[in-house]
């Protein structure tokens, strides 16, 4: 009897540390209706959708298909910013050179350069703020030819995003009429929630590089950021910087939230949407965009305490 009584004090411990582990992996009452309200939404855009969200004062976290892939579209130009700014970082860039646009040079898609004309000479600097802001193809061309593809993935990958990968340059505007289309199955990059949240969280905090190239990546996201897709439902008061993207059938954001309840880290991404009107302000995947950042970001400010004067 003794044996079997010290046989059952040593056995309780160990039942106790078991039945607390298998609690905490089951996910917690709030991130579950917030399972149950993505599905809706997935449902109601007819897509696939992927969400990473943070907020940097609490620690607080969500994951939605985080660690998921998806086409990066334009989100992927971080990437390039990234190694960019290493450049600069190291002293092998000089921001203030020129570029001369070309005919040939003009990158079919997104932006201002291929309406231009051929001899404009921007700086290096215009270059990003033209790949970021208004997510202009050519610009980001230029970059991905003085960098290299294979030089910014090993970029990333040394900083530790393995599932953010640039694969190819932007078709040229002089194959705009090809048949097949040179856009046919076309991939620029991959990315996954869960990464971008981490490298948007690492510039917010000053960490991604150094706390100098943070600040100017800072800037660049926070020059000219659309406020159509993750920024749609917040007011004015509430300071957005980020980058979005889009391609057929995929609609993207990602970007830094800024609000006097501190600062939210968000990364959405869809993909699967075979909605017409590809740029449309209201197409399907950009108001579920816009619906997910809500639900989170109102959800969990309804406990947080005020941040005083917002983060900069």
């Amino acid at each position: 009897m003794d044996r079997r009584r010290r046989f059952a004090l040593t056995l309780a411990p160990l039942v106790i540390l078991f039945a607390a582990g298998c609690a905490s992996t089951r996910p917690s009452s709030l991130d579950a209706m917030f399972d149950a309200k993505m599905t809706q939404l997935e449902k109601k855009c007819g897509c696939r959708m992927g969400m990473a969200a943070r907020h940097l004062e609490s620690g607080k976290s969500y994951g939605w298909k985080a660690d998921g892939t998806f086409e990066s579209a334009s989100v992927i130009k971080i990437a390039i910013l990234t190694e960019a700014m290493a450049g600069v970082k190291d002293g092998s860039i000089d921001l203030s050179e020129r570029w001369t646009l070309s005919a040939e040079r003009k990158a079919d898609g997104s932006g201002t350069l291929l309406i231009l004309d051929p001899g404009l000479n921007p700086t290096w600097n215009d270059l990003i703020t033209l790949m970021i802001g208004p997510s202009d193809n050519t610009a980001t061309n230029a970059w991905m030819e003085r960098l290299g593809i294979e030089k910014i993935n090993a970029r990333m990958a040394s900083l530790g995003f393995q599932k953010i990968r640039l694969y190819r340059s932007i078709p040229s505007l002089a194959r705009r009429n090809e048949k097949p289309s040179p856009w046919e199955g076309f991939h620029l990059g991959e990315v996954s929630p869960r990464e971008v949240a981490e490298w948007m969280a690492r510039v917010a905090k000053g960490e991604l590089l150094d706390a100098d190239s943070s600040a100017r990546i800072f800037a660049y996201l926070d020059k000219d950021p659309s406020r159509l897709r993750i920024a749609r439902r917040f007011g004015s008061e509430n300071l957005w910087a980020g980058k979005t993207g889009s391609m057929r059938g995929v609609r993207n954001d990602s970007g830094i939230l800024r609000t006097k309840k501190g600062r939210f880290i968000l990364a959405i991404f869809t993909d699967g949407s075979r909605a017409d009107a590809a740029s449309s302000a209201d197409h399907p995947s950009v108001l579920a965009i816009a619906d997910a950042a809500k639900l989170v970001v109102d959800t969990w400010s309804r406990e947080l305490p005020e941040a005083g004067e917002k983060s900069k």
